[in-house]
């Protein structure tokens, strides 16, 4: 009698390669709910407060997450000595959690100096750039040929997405462009240092450290402000909406499909946010929609589905 296979086989390199594809890509069409949910957010609410409380509920129910799943285990295996260098470990902790913080107040401040349709094109479009820069210098990661192929389609639709083709006024913001750049530079570099770490801890964990420690960093914030919004129905949906599914689940998904990917690979795939805040806007806050913006949707669709299928 022959020897029968194993119940459980693991997975191809192809297979766990389309696991962590859809993983990123559900990840990022969470991310892209947060845009509607700060849309139907009470008004007067800055998007500081609403940045720093998303940091602060994610990081705790990533926390939660992680003790229910993991116990007070941290690391991702019980061989931990490949790698001794602990001052590479420290470096890439403190630098996840400080672009965390950076990329919340260089956006934010960048996309209101450059206006929403520069800025946005610049911090999301730049990111993939970024990431595969940084990708190939500090982890050895080639993009593939057809890497180059789908980011340069998915900024491009990027750019047809946020422009507004009736707008005459291209007058834009110079440090609001530097500002913006480094946010695509910011959220690169914490997927980098989180791409690291999971090589040794467990993929809630890093996330936790990152979220909680950003938002603690941030928290001085919620005391210069009135946050009285935050107990009211409409406020407290909100809030909840974005820690636990736009941050804890987000991330949770995020961290499991990094670790089976390139950066580079994941930094394009997250472009199906703006994709899904675009559809959300015309949907739930019946936003305007133009032959433009509609065909940027169609080439990020596409660019996304060629990038998925390699």
């Amino acid at each position: 009698m022959g020897a029968q296979a194993p119940f459980f086989q693991p997975m191809s390199k192809e297979k766990l390669s389309i696991k962590g594809t859809l993983l990123v890509l559900f990840a990022a069409m969470l991310w892209g709910t947060t845009g509607t949910s700060q849309g139907l957010a009470p008004a007067g609410v800055s998007s500081s407060v609403i940045g720093t409380t998303r940091l602060l509920l994610g990081g705790l129910s990533l926390f939660t997450i992680h003790i229910i799943i993991n116990g007070k285990k941290i690391y991702s295996n019980d061989n931990i000595d490949e790698d001794n260098n602990s001052l590479k470990y420290i470096f890439c902790w403190v630098l996840g959690i400080i672009t965390v913080v950076t990329y919340q107040i260089t956006f934010f401040y960048g996309v209101k100096m450059s206006g929403v349709a520069i800025g946005t094109v610049v911090a999301i479009g730049s990111s993939p750039l970024w990431a595969g820069i940084l990708g190939y210098i500090f982890l050895n990661e080639k993009p593939f040929r057809i890497w180059y192929i789908s980011t340069i389609m998915s900024v491009f639709g990027l750019f047809l997405l946020t422009i507004n083709p009736g707008s005459t006024n291209l007058d834009f913001s110079i440090i609001g462009i530097i500002l913006t750049l480094l946010a695509g530079l910011s959220y690169a570099i914490y997927a980098l240092s989180a791409k690291i770490l999971l090589k040794r801890y467990r993929p809630d964990f890093v996330m936790t450290i990152f979220f909680l420690g950003g938002g603690i960093l941030l928290s001085p914030i919620i005391f210069f402000n009135d946050m009285k919004w935050i107990i009211t129905i409409r406020g407290f949906v909100m809030v909840l909406h974005l820690g636990l599914f736009a941050t804890a689940l987000s991330y949770f998904l995020f961290s499991r499909g990094l670790k089976l990917i390139h950066v580079s690979k994941a930094s394009t795939l997250s472009l199906a946010e703006p994709l899904t805040a675009s559809i959300l806007g015309v949907m739930v806050l019946g936003e305007n929609l133009s032959f433009n913006n509609f065909l940027g949707i169609v080439i990020i669709f596409v660019s996304l589905l060629i990038l998925s299928k390699n």
